[in-house]
């Protein structure tokens, strides 16, 4: 959008492999970097937000004021079905926490983290839902940068705003799409961090993703997160009941890390639980994340519960 502002170049593909660069180099920096970036833009994003808010209103507040309030809405299997969506992109995040909470200093106690990593996330979220929300209803359109973009007379305001927000976007995926496999890497094949990360970025080419954005492919990528949601579901209720129903929230972090203690090996009863929970939500792939929550929960309960093969595992 900045481009084709500018200089009426808008190539899809020449971005994306510009900013896959450029977020090769940021993600070598290692962690510490990564922290810095995160840091300055968490504050420009949250910022930018505010100011996307209110030019819209700015520009389409009579709009809204007459069909916000109006609009005949859906409390059924459509509004079930896109929060389902929400909650499989987050439930990446969601697994992968513990990717970013080993880096935290000693002392810091489970309710400073806890609000810290909402307040980074839930204010952006929710603002961004709300001004998706606004546009489309206002205008038919549902990207909030586009609409954005025909908002604002200032060019100069509004190229500083989108800019932000592009860099922004670019340390956001650094820290979620980057870091998790990167470890993944790290760990199978024992390699260093940065040659680790810089694959991570080229094996980022092979998903096409200029493709997976166009208008034409939304229904596309729609199927695609309710496929692994279904997986992602299930391996979210095992982590619930192990850690507060079977474990109580007592962890033996001596036995977790002892290759020959009570946890070696595999725990046949999480993936038994896990393909339970994921055929069951591949036949109602609607809300795929919610159909397989119980399955799984249950299954997996049931045999650590009962099975004998499972009983060192509960040690």
């Amino acid at each position: 959008m900045v481009s084709a502002t500018l200089f009426g170049f808008d190539n899809l593909v020449f971005f994306f492999i510009t900013f896959q660069f450029l977020q090769i180099g940021l993600s070598v920096m290692g962690f510490q970097g990564i922290k810095w970036l995160e840091n300055v833009g968490s504050a420009f994003i949250l910022a930018s937000l505010v100011y996307m808010f209110y030019s819209t209103v700015q520009r389409y507040g009579d709009e809204l004021s007459s069909s916000l309030f109006t609009m005949q809405g859906s409390w059924g299997l459509p509004f079930w079905s896109a929060t389902m969506l929400f909650l499989g992109i987050y439930s990446t995040m969601i697994l992968n926490v513990s990717d970013y909470s080993r880096e935290h200093k000693h002392g810091s106690g489970p309710g400073l983290l806890t609000t810290l990593y909402s307040m980074s996330i839930l204010p952006c979220t929710l603002f961004m839902g709300l001004i998706g929300y606004m546009v489309s209803e206002a205008t038919g359109v549902a990207d909030p940068i586009q609409v954005f973009a025909n908002a604002v007379d200032n060019t100069p305001l509004l190229m500083t705003t989108l800019l932000f927000i592009a860099f922004a976007q670019v340390t956001t995926n650094v820290l979620n799409n980057v870091v998790p496999p990167t470890y993944v890497l790290m760990d199978v094949f024992k390699l260093s961090f940065r040659p680790a990360t810089v694959i991570v970025g080229l094996l980022a080419f092979a998903t096409f993703p200029w493709k997976l954005v166009s208008d034409d492919a939304a229904a596309g990528l729609q199927v695609f997160v309710q496929t692994y949601s279904a997986f992602l579901g299930p391996i979210f209720a095992i982590l619930v009941v192990d850690y507060y129903l079977l474990r109580k929230r007592t962890l033996n972090l001596e036995h977790l890390y002892d290759a020959q203690g009570p946890y070696r090996g595999v725990n046949y009863a999480a993936l038994i639980a896990t393909a339970v929970g994921a055929v069951v939500a591949l036949n109602i792939a609607v809300v795929s994340w919610y159909a397989s929550l119980i399955p799984a929960g249950l299954c997996y309960y049931l045999l650590m519960k009962y099975w004998a093969p499972c009983q060192r595992f509960r040690q």
